[in-house]
C-alpha cells in the first residue's frame, strides 16, 4: 500500500470511529447521531464557480458541504449546516470528474466548505487522493477550525492553503461568546491552537474574521491583537454580517458603519496584513 493509499484508509477510519473535532463522537457516527449528525455518505448543497471569495482565489470551485460541528444562532446557511443530509449524496469520483471541469471552466481553486467540511476529511482525503496530478489548481480547507490534531494529521500534504475562521473572542468568565453563540467548549484555545499548527507547517493561512454587531470588545479587538503577533498571516475581515430573521436580542440587528470603521482602523494600526 503506497502513502497516498495508507492516507485515505486512516481517513476513512474516522467514518466509524470519528474523532475529527473536539466533541470527539466516537462509534456514534455510523448512526449519524454524533454532533455534526454527519454519516458515513457526504452530501453537497451545491457547487459552482464562485466569485465572492478573496481575490487570490477567484473564481473559485466552491464546494459547500451539508452537516457543521457548530450551531451558531446567527448561521445564514442554517438550511444545510443543520440538516446533513441536505442535497445530493455524492462519491469521490462524482466529484474528482465536477472539479476537473471547473478547472477547465476557469477556476483557479477549489474551495472545500460548509456548512464545514470537517465531517467530510476522509471523503475530501479520498477525492483529493483520486484526482492526483489531474488537479492544477489548489486545494483549499474553508473551516471554522474547530479541528483535532488528527484532522489536521489528515489534511497535511493535501491542502495547500488554509482559510480558517477566527469569530469569537477568548472567554471570559464562565461562558464566552463561542459557546453561548456557537455552542463551541474551549473554542479559543481549539482554533488558535489549529492555526498555530498549520502556520508552523509553513502553509498559506488567511484567516476570516466575521465582524458582528455589539461584539468589537469581546471579539473583534482580541482577534486581531491575536493576529498581529503572527505576521506570517493574511487576514480577511468580513463585513457582510446578516441577520436572520428569526434572532432576537443584539445579534439580530445589523452592523453599523461605525463598527466596521473601528475594526479598519485597529487592523492598521496593528499592521495585518489584509486581503481583498
Amino acid at each position: 500500500m503506497n502513502a497516498s493509499s495508507a492516507l485515505v484508509v486512516q481517513a476513512a477510519a474516522h467514518l466509524a470511529d470519528c474523532h475529527l473535532c473536539p466533541f470527539r463522537c466516537g462509534k456514534r457516527r455510523t448512526q449519524a447521531a454524533g454532533v455534526c449528525r454527519v454519516g458515513v455518505t457526504s452530501f453537497v448543497a451545491s457547487e459552482m464557480l464562485h466569485h465572492g471569495e478573496e481575490e487570490i482565489l477567484r473564481p473559485a470551485h466552491a464546494i459547500f458541504f451539508s452537516g457543521c460541528t457548530a450551531k451558531c444562532s446567527f448561521c445564514t446557511a442554517a438550511r444545510f449546516a443543520f440538516r446533513p443530509t441536505y442535497g445530493v449524496p455524492v462519491t469521490a469520483e462524482m466529484l474528482a470528474q465536477r472539479i476537473v471541469q471547473r478547472q477547465a471552466e476557469g477556476a483557479r481553486s477549489v474551495c472545500f466548505i460548509g456548512g464545514d467540511p470537517a465531517p467530510h476529511i476522509p471523503f475530501i482525503v479520498e477525492t483529493l487522493t483520486l484526482l492526483g496530478n489531474r488537479r492544477t489548481i489548489p486545494a483549499v480547507f474553508n473551516s471554522n477550525f474547530y479541528l483535532t490534531a488528527a484532522a489536521l494529521d489528515l489534511l497535511d500534504g493535501v491542502i495547500d492553503i488554509y482559510l480558517p475562521d477566527l469569530k469569537f473572542g477568548p472567554a471570559v468568565g464562565r461562558a464566552g461568546c463561542s459557546e453561548a453563540i456557537g455552542a463551541m467548549p474551549d473554542y479559543w484555545a481549539v482554533v488558535t491552537g489549529c492555526i498555530d499548527r498549520v502556520l508552523a507547517q509553513g502553509r498559506q493561512v488567511i484567516v476570516r474574521h466575521l465582524l458582528m454587531p455589539g461584539h468589537f470588545e469581546c471579539c473583534t479587538a482580541p482577534v486581531l491583537h491575536w493576529l498581529a503577533e503572527r505576521p506570517a498571516l493574511e487576514v480577511s475581515l468580513l463585513t457582510q454580517y446578516l441577520a436572520p430573521s428569526h434572532l432576537r436580542g443584539p445579534l439580530a440587528g445589523s452592523l453599523a458603519r461605525v463598527e466596521i470603521e473601528q475594526a479598519q482602523t485597529l487592523a492598521a494600526k496593528l499592521g495585518l496584513r489584509l486581503v481583498r
